[in-house]
């Protein structure tokens, strides 16, 4: 080849454009972002995807990726905890309306049955009279009676003197919500609820901080349909708080404290007693015998500090929350009251007594056992769900409201996006279908049929759950936790 021929050959090669480079997948830019920072992408999760490509579809090879970026992934899931805390407050304020006599006087509006009818039954707005809070006073130093029996506040004491703060607070401020031509139960209403939508707010930080690598499951807390149905139904919420702030305590390694949280959230409602059982397995497998001697510690010296006062004051008042529970029948949406409604065989409160507790020991010692034998070391998450799902299938007494307790366990347990919404959907209507059946036939309610087929729906899929978390802790199936976090538990702390 000639000089000159060489030299065209040079400058054609030099003049054509590159080849051009196929874009990266987005699934391999997903990839990348996910070994870059460790957070498992939002488009990675199925069920997430079809929102991802809606909004524009997931990260591109030109997209600004800067520290700086003001809406991040925990002001987007606070921003749709707000949300669906709004759309919780709605489903319920129907129960807060008012209306004003000719006298001038503002009392609450329930004509119609409208509890019923509006699916906006809540314990918040009854018992702001039924329990005393609107008159002031020490919640457990109220009385009332039912016939020939003395009754008192029968929450444990946190939870009635949560309600008396808030019962404080409405007086203190009703001034305002009678300029409004709100009844007082309704401000009562508004105000608890506000007060518990902060504390979910804060309690969906804190999971999120739990969830790791993983942040985007928070979503399954934040946009829960059991929020809207039953945010404010009772007073969970601050129990929910109490739980996570002990696991999140445990990761940072500080045992004292998660106990501490654990007995304040017993001291609220008894079931936050039960992640105790988790750690106990872990502790027993893994021979970590000082970081569960710090949390038991500090467990029992908070519920002492939170009870013993009210119990020697009020003893009679104190043990209401006992009495109660030991008195009452199945509720509703529980499996014996399905088979009683079914079947017709009634189950006395003696036998249920009976039955339910050593029930309940037996399946705990059932899933202790299991924790400590099975191969690979479960996770705190896995160990809660189980014992939670446990307690609420053979308990007597399933307020629809508890199955708020699950939904943190469960995302962090078992991420499974679809599996969980489908659950937590099919959950929240059994609220509707029971009002409509308490509203009674007389009143164009429902029998009982459809009622107890969403009761089995919803226990049902419970189990489901569980038999996919036993699973996974067997090895059977892809723990996407321990994927995204190298192995580990990240909930497990110094109980490894």
């Amino acid at each position: 080849m000639t000089d000159r021929a060489l030299r065209k050959v040079k400058s054609v090669a030099q003049a054509r454009p590159a080849s051009p480079v196929a874009p990266a997948s987005p699934a391999a830019t997903d990839k990348a972002a996910a070994e870059n920072t460790g957070l498992v992408p939002l488009s990675s999760e199925p069920f997430a995807h079809d929102v991802v490509e809606f909004f524009g579809g997931p990260k591109g090879r030109f997209a600004y990726s800067g520290k700086k970026q003001w809406f991040s992934p925990l002001r987007a899931l606070i921003a749709v905890a707000w949300m669906f805390l709004v759309f919780g407050f709605l489903s319920k304020a129907t129960c807060a309306g008012s209306r004003t006599s000719a006298e001038g006087l503002i009392s609450l509006n329930w004509d119609g049955n409208r509890q019923y009818t509006s699916f906006c039954y809540n314990d918040i707005i009854p018992l702001y009279g039924g329990r005393g809070l609107d008159q002031g006073g020490f919640p457990y130093a109220f009385s009332w009676q039912e016939g020939d029996l003395t009754r008192y506040m029968e929450y444990p004491v946190l939870a009635g003197m949560f309600q008396g703060i808030m019962g404080w607070l409405s007086r203190t401020t009703y001034p305002v919500g009678h300029w409004f031509g709100i009844a007082e139960s309704g401000w009562y209403f508004g105000l608890t609820a506000l007060v518990m939508s902060c504390i979910w707010v804060v309690t969906v930080y804190m999971v999120f901080r739990l969830t790791g690598n993983r942040a985007w499951d928070t979503v399954l807390m934040a946009a829960s349909p059991l929020v809207v149905i039953h945010g404010f139904t009772n007073w969970d919420i601050p129990s929910i708080a109490f739980m996570v702030g002990a696991l999140l305590a445990v990761t940072r390694g500080k045992n004292w404290l998660a106990g501490i949280l654990i007995g304040c959230g017993t001291a609220f409602k008894l079931w936050p007693l039960f992640m105790l059982g988790a750690f106990l397995v872990l502790a027993v497998r893994n021979k970590k015998w000082a970081p569960l001697g710090a949390m038991l510690g500090g467990t029992v010296i908070s519920w002492l500090v939170v009870n013993v006062p009210v119990a020697v004051k009020y003893p009679e008042a104190w043990h209401e929350f006992f009495r109660l529970n030991e008195e009452r029948g199945a509720e509703w949406t529980t499996i014996y009251a399905v088979l009683n409604r079914v079947t017709g065989i009634e189950f006395s409160p003696e036998f249920l007594n009976a039955f339910t507790l050593p029930a309940f020991l037996i399946a705990c010692a059932v899933i202790g056992v299991f924790g400590l034998r099975v191969a690979r070391t479960p996770r705190v998450a896995e160990l809660i769900y189980l014992i939670l799902m446990a307690f609420l299938l053979v308990n007597k007494v399933w307020s629809p409201q508890y199955s708020l307790w699950l939904v943190v366990p469960v995302l962090l347990a078992l991420p499974r996006w679809r599996l969980l919404m489908s659950w937590m959907l099919v959950d929240a209507l059994v609220w509707p279908v029971l009002m409509w059946h308490m509203l009674g036939e007389e009143n164009k309610g429902i029998g009982h049929e459809l009622l107890d087929i969403m009761v089995i729906a919803r226990d049902g899929f419970i189990i489901v759950i569980g038999v996919l978390v036993v699973r996974q802790m067997l090895g059977k199936s892809v723990d996407k936790v321990r994927a995204a976090h190298a192995g580990r538990d990240p909930l497990v702390g110094e109980f490894a």
